[in-house]
């Protein structure tokens, strides 16, 4: 009796362990769409334009700001643990009461606090995905999140500043205006800036009198004011450009 037992709870073990494998399959073949706050799932892969169409006509998007993540991906968060390190095993190297020990203890306070996500190297516009071939890429099975938002009115600093966050964008506005309306820290590097552009392109600007830069900045725009690089050393200017290209990363606050 023991034996028919052993045999039955083996057979009803196998049944579920057969079981749970195919629901694991079946839910990795799944497309899974956040879009916004609402999520969809697709059985089959679906391109861009027929996952916005889901919500094309829900709201007034301004598609410039729109980004597509990858919530399978832990590329964002392992670089902004590199960043953190980085910024770590420079501070070892300053004095405490050195300015450019309070402004990496600044931006280390900063980049903390960030919410990051992998972002996907796309462009997101509903009309653009219908009219090109190139701007309709296909979902393939796994997690992601669609963000639209309306016209956003702020620019975003970071980096060396007195108070980093949102400020108000005004119409015509050069990376030159906005850059110097913004308090620095006496160890911010006077002569560039990094504008991360809505789409995730990153961008070096000029901003002292000998490389001014006029050029428009889009509204929700992120502004980078990198720390001052060291004489003998490219150190910091490396972690620069590695904060830089994080920030294409960042979920913004809406």
């Amino acid at each position: 009796m023991k034996g028919l037992n052993y045999i039955l709870f083996a057979a009803i073990a196998q049944f579920l362990s057969m079981t749970f494998s195919q629901a694991a399959v079946a839910q990795s073949d799944l497309v899974t769409i956040m879009i916004n706050k609402q999520t969809y799932q697709f059985d089959r892969t679906i391109r861009l334009s027929s996952a916005l169409s889901i919500v094309a006509d829900n709201g007034q998007w301004y598609w410039p700001t729109a980004a597509a993540f990858d919530l399978t991906s832990p590329k964002a968060e392992h670089e902004k643990e590199v960043v953190l390190s980085s910024i770590r095993e420079l501070l070892t190297h300053f004095d405490k009461t050195s300015n450019t020990h309070k402004a990496l203890s600044n931006l280390y306070g900063q980049v903390a606090q960030w919410t990051v996500s992998t972002r996907l190297d796309m462009p997101i516009s509903y009309n653009r995905s219908r009219l090109f071939f190139e701007d309709n890429p296909m979902f393939q099975p796994g997690k992601y999140w669609l963000r639209l938002n309306g016209r956003p009115n702020v620019l975003h600093f970071s980096g060396a500043v007195v108070k980093p966050g949102a400020y108000q964008h005004q119409s015509d506005t050069s990376v030159y205006t906005a850059s110097h309306k913004v308090a620095k820290l006496d160890d911010a590097d006077k002569s560039i800036v990094y504008v991360v552009h809505p789409n995730g392109e990153v961008e070096r600007k000029g901003v002292a009198y000998w490389n001014l830069d006029f050029s428009q900045l889009m509204p929700g725009s992120q502004v980078y004011v990198p720390v001052s690089s060291e004489l003998f050393s490219n150190k910091i200017n490396q972690l620069n450009q590695r904060v830089a290209a994080l920030a294409v990363h960042r979920v913004l606050p809406q």
